[in-house]
């Protein structure tokens, strides 16, 4: 009897549990309706009053729930692949050697892969059953689950929920091709915080092991983070009001009904860069802060996820593969380039293959963020990729001609950064444009605090 109550008492308190986690979520964060009447400060700019308005705490505390559901269910399903996949063959014995990572700054897509005999030459039915008809298809549906059970609107959260399926789908797939980093499946636990942490762990080549946080590196990942905040709420009070295009141009943002003049239009352009670099600022404060709760929950530092590419990139190959979102470029490195390449033998069809599956993958995320949303995508993802990585395959076939070594050495890092960012540019909105029109921006900006000004005699 005691222990059937105790049994009973258990499923109450779960029951009450979940009732005031879902209680948490009954704000949908849908509509941006601060107020100026309680600003953290004002300040006058001539005859304007300007108000630093605080962010929505509210996103705050939904966004630990979802980080902690997101962490809990990837260290469970990280001890499964560690136990089901890895361990069957060997443990680290078996997987590839990382020493060439050691520093992510040098890693390229096309870095040396391992040998053949350094990966399992044959998968045993369990470890392939448990890998994409377990591990694989609950990494995909999980956050759809959770965003259908607590009814979740706001774009951002459900971006947060999306780490799943973008990190953890690729990271099933390098740990059953043997391509799993060496110094983090020599344990569970290990494997386990590696496989849980959304922008990955940083390893010491020297000590062989984790790179242990200190209070020097966290007051680093803090000033990080306020640079980007305040970066990401002067830039976007300045496009929120222009509806995120500071110039007119005739074309719609989310349209393919674009000749080659309007491509090339330096407004289009302008106006490109612009949400380009505001996603770049967000996708670093984002995951710097959210790496932070890691540095601190693990004890361990983690990589910088976004090396400025917006203002530091000298070629195609170095923006998508050493500065933009370094946490997915791991990710597809190991969980679709190395295998293509090991398989093929050929350097482009990993290549191309990779950047499909990169398309695949945010058309994937364009579908979930925004299903209930009047967006059509019209594979937009794919052939923005596509383009991308035709200009690197692009770069490797002339990129070490004469022509262009003479500009990498002798024109002005800036111009060079310039020319890199342009040859993607004009393709920029079939990347962004859905994100515009499905309010990604509009919901992220709940969360930064924003600068709001009016004329002094204005009410």
């Amino acid at each position: 009897c005691d222990h059937f109550c105790i049994k009973l008492l258990q499923m109450i308190m779960f029951d009450v549990h979940i009732n005031m986690i879902k209680l948490l979520f009954r704000d949908k964060l849908i509509r941006n309706d601060r107020l100026i009447e309680a600003p953290l400060f004002s300040f006058s700019i001539g005859e304007h009053i300007c108000h630093i308005i605080p962010p929505c705490f509210s996103f705050y505390n939904q966004l630990l729930v979802l980080l902690t559901i997101y962490t809990v269910t990837s260290v469970i399903l990280g001890m499964l692949i560690y136990k089901f996949v890895i361990e069957p063959r060997g443990g680290h014995h078996r997987v590839h050697d990382d020493s060439d990572d050691k520093h992510h700054q040098h890693d390229h897509i096309d870095s040396r892969l391992v040998d053949v005999k350094d990966t399992p030459s044959s998968f045993s039915t369990w470890p392939s059953l448990f890998s994409f008809g377990i591990a694989l298809p609950f990494a995909i549906f999980q956050p759809i689950c959770v965003i259908n059970y607590f009814e979740i609107q706001h774009i951002g959260l459900r971006m947060v929920l999306l780490t799943m399926p973008i990190i953890n789908s690729l990271r099933i797939t390098e740990a059953f091709y043997g391509f799993a980093p060496r110094s983090f499946t020599r344990n569970m636990k290990l494997y386990a915080m590696y496989f849980s942490c959304p922008f990955g762990l940083s390893y010491d080549p020297i000590k062989q092991e984790p790179m242990k946080s200190s209070m020097g590196y966290l007051s680093i990942q803090l000033k990080v983070i306020l640079r980007d905040f305040v970066s990401i709420s002067v830039i976007m009070s300045i496009l929120a009001p222009r509806g995120w295009e500071l110039f007119p141009v005739k074309h719609d943002i989310n349209s393919f009904d674009c000749s080659l003049q309007d491509l090339l239009s330096w407004r289009h352009l302008v106006n490109n860069y612009l949400v380009a670099v505001m996603l770049s600022i967000s996708l670093s404060q984002s995951t710097t802060s959210i790496s932070l709760l890691y540095n601190i929950l693990y004890g361990y530092q983690t990589y910088q996820v976004v090396l400025n590419p917006m203002l530091r990139s000298n070629s195609p190959s170095d923006f998508w593969g050493k500065r933009w979102n370094f946490a997915v470029h791991k990710g597809l490195k190991n969980g679709a380039y190395k295998p293509v390449r090991k398989y093929t033998k050929s350097r482009v069809l990993a290549v191309i293959a990779t950047f499909l599956v990169s398309g695949i993958i945010h058309e994937y995320v364009n579908l979930v963020l925004f299903f209930d949303r009047d967006i059509q995508f019209e594979w937009k993802q794919i052939l923005f990729f596509s383009w991308n990585g035709l200009l690197i395959l692009l770069e490797y076939a002339v990129g070490g001609t004469f022509l262009f070594q003479w500009m990498s050495k002798n024109l002005p890092s800036s111009l060079v950064t310039a020319m890199v960012v342009s040859t993607a540019l004009p393709l920029a909105h079939f990347f962004t444009g859905s994100w515009i029109k499905g309010g990604y921006f509009d919901a992220v900006m709940i969360a930064e605090p924003l600068i709001v000004c009016s004329s002094a005699g204005a009410t």
